[in-house]
């Protein structure tokens, strides 16, 4: 029997949390249908699992490339153009498919679909709302050149149809992220599935840094690093040396240049760059605290991973992160709260293993099998598919229902 044919797509892989959701998704489908993988970015299948932890078999998946502007991959990307190239790119495709996934943010395939919401990136309006530095960038401001920019990309969009009425199903990535879509685009009944996670256990016999904080995602200005590196200041100004190991690519922005001279000066701060699953792990294994600045986060799979390693992260008391550290002991709204809050911590230091046993357990429901199980049961109970394998603990194979 032929198996469905499936569209999943990405607008650009890089590798942040929805390109990790991209690829747990595709090894998550790629034994029961025919998937066609688009992406406007290059494609190194084995760069990718090393750096996500999956088994994505090149041979197992189409991939078309979609087409891209020329400056999508350089500090003028000029994304919201990009996106509306990609999405007449998609709708195209998805003639040829039975079924459509997007796995980063809404796509108007020209029929119902399911959507995995990352963050709400695509919306200007919650752009505007909910990110603290949505204007740091001048291109991001409000000025003549942006809205002749916007409307232009308008002229080349596909029909835009709202998106409670297009009969997609919506998979939020937080309660939080649920919530935003029920209060400002009327989606009531959106669905969550939380990301994937790596969720290996930290060594028993880890040695850890006791003063020892981490911070780990993209340095881009909504992650807020700067604000990380400010607090931790604090904490020393206070008389406890505290070290800060950050894991992410440094590039030639203009944001990734501040923190740059940030670190030049701050000989406590070491910058790891971009890791590989291992050696992020080593890392995470041997410090005792992470600290996580973005304000608005819709999950904060980066959380997570720095949970599920033994470390123990403050976070804002905004957004998603906070149904990943539930406690009030590690959320903070100022950066005065959040200093006041670490050193409650260093000064009482046997309540680290019970914050750490409590998040461990709570981070178990975040790891991939749960995603790729849920994922598969959605697609199935959306597109009308049942299982044909007996067996619930192998692999399921679906077909299209009569």
């Amino acid at each position: 029997m032929n198996r469905p044919k499936l569209l999943l797509t990405h607008p650009w892989m890089g590798r942040g949390g929805s390109e990790a959701t991209a690829m747990w998704a595709l090894e998550a489908l790629q034994d029961d249908f025919e998937v066609t993988f688009s992406t406007a970015s290059p494609l190194d299948f084995d760069d990718l699992n090393q750096a996500f932890g999956t088994k994505v078999d090149p041979q197992k998946i189409r991939f078309i490339q979609a087409p891209r502007i020329p400056t999508v991959n350089n500090p003028f990307r000029l994304a919201h153009l990009q996106i509306r190239f990609f999405e007449r790119f998609c709708q195209k495709l998805a003639r040829e498919a039975d079924f459509c996934v997007s796995t980063y943010n809404p796509v108007q395939f020209g029929r119902p679909s399911i959507q995995l919401i990352g963050d709400f990136s695509f919306s200007e309006g919650m752009r505007k709302r909910l990110y603290v530095h949505g204007d740091s960038k001048f291109c991001h401001r409000e000025t003549i050149i942006r809205r002749l920019y916007l409307s232009f990309a308008e002229l080349i969009s596909v029909p835009q149809i709202p998106l409670a009425d297009r009969g997609d199903l919506i998979l939020a990535n937080s309660n939080w992220s649920a919530k935003q879509l029920c209060d400002h685009f009327h989606v009531s009944e959106a669905k969550v599935i939380y990301p994937p996670v790596v969720l290996p256990e930290a060594p028993s016999h880890s040695v850890r840094d006791p003063l020892g904080f981490v911070c780990l995602g993209r340095v881009v200005p909504e992650k807020e690093i700067d604000r990380v590196i400010t607090i931790l200041e604090m904490v020393r100004g206070e008389g406890f040396p505290v070290t800060l190991s950050l894991i992410g690519q440094l590039d030639d922005s203009r944001y990734s240049n501040r923190i740059r001279e940030m670190i030049s000066s701050r000989e406590w701060i070491i910058p790891k760059g971009f890791l590989s699953l291992r050696k992020k792990q080593d890392v995470l294994a041997s410090q005792t605290f992470a600290l996580h600045a973005c304000r608005i986060e819709a999950f904060g799979i980066a959380v997570a991973e720095m949970a599920s390693m033994g470390c123990i992260p403050l976070v804002p008391d905004t957004g998603g992160a906070g149904e990943i550290v539930p406690f009030p002991e590690l959320q903070f709204a100022t950066n005065e709260e959040a200093c006041a809050k670490i050193l409650e911590l260093i000064k009482d230091p046997e309540s680290i293993p019970r914050f750490r046993e409590s998040l461990s357990a709570r981070v178990a429901r975040f790891g991939p099998e749960a995603f790729k199980k849920e994922l598969r049961e959605h697609l199935g109970n959306f597109a009308g598919l049942k299982k044909t394998s007996v067996d619930a603990d192998s692999k399921q194979n679906l077909a299209p229902a009569h």
